[in-house]
């Protein structure tokens, strides 16, 4: 951090998060075409632990930083936030 002023680079991030979560779930139905929801109830509660149990290992070990939280709306008013 202390040689680019910043924890992560951002595009990296970003690149992970394409690849791992929004090519398999972006416009996909959640019941049956996201392996990692089989079997589970489809509730953005669920939706948000899996994004976490996917992430998680990823940044850390790719990244080499921690995930904080995975943080998923629902609706302006509804979201769920999950810290592991």
């Amino acid at each position: 951090m202390q040689e680019t002023g910043y924890v992560v680079d951002l595009k990296l991030l970003s690149v992970l998060i394409n690849s791992k979560i929004i090519e398999k779930i972006d416009h996909k139905n959640i019941n049956l075409d996201v392996d990692f929801m089989k079997g589970k109830v489809s509730s953005t509660e669920n939706l948000t632990v899996g994004i976490w149990n996917i992430l998680e290992p990823s940044i850390k070990n790719e990244l080499n930083c921690t995930l904080h939280c995975v943080k998923l709306y629902e609706t302006e008013n509804n979201f769920v936030e999950y810290y592991g």
